[in-house]
């Protein structure tokens, strides 16, 4: 029986869309186009657990990074969000060894640029799972958006 939810959740989760970060009402929102089907996102947010330059990458309409880069002991990513088959016991938050939120950010950066095919592989959509980013595109995109995540460190947390 188990078996049958599972696989309710996975087919559940492959045809819901993630909201668009203009639908999630996040802050300065700039988009940084890779290719059809894929995009970075990089905003500013101002929540209760934290403030900062955030970023989120986007395929096929489903967000599967977002990294929440809030400084010291705050900041945190979420990986494949939504698959929640794959989250135990409910906790969905990487914390980040890092403590400035610049530092962080250049992780975030980093594990945009060197490990996104390993979670686009291990997603439960299969147009996500074969998803061939464009590498060139995608560093281009990422430097982009490693210069504005500091404009708004800068410019935010002063």
């Amino acid at each position: 029986m188990n078996v049958f939810k599972n696989v309710k959740t996975k087919l559940k989760w492959m045809f819901a869309r993630t909201p668009s970060p203009s639908e999630r009402k996040l802050n300065d929102v700039v988009i940084y186009h890779i290719q059809d089907h894929a995009y970075l996102a990089v905003y500013w947010k101002d929540i209760p657990i934290g403030k900062g330059p955030c970023v989120s990458l986007y395929v096929h309409d489903k967000e599967i990074f977002k990294f929440d880069c809030f400084g010291e002991d705050r900041g945190h990513y979420h990986t494949n969000i939504g698959q929640l088959p794959l989250v135990p016991r409910g906790e969905d938050r990487l914390y980040f060894s890092e403590r400035s939120i610049e530092e962080q950010l250049k992780h975030a950066i980093f594990e945009i640029r060197r490990n996104t095919n390993y979670y686009l592989h291990r997603n439960f959509d299969p147009r996500i799972t074969f998803f061939k980013l464009d590498t060139q595109r995608l560093e281009a995109a990422c430097q982009e958006a490693e210069t504005k995540m500091l404009e708004y460190a800068k410019t935010f947390t002063q």
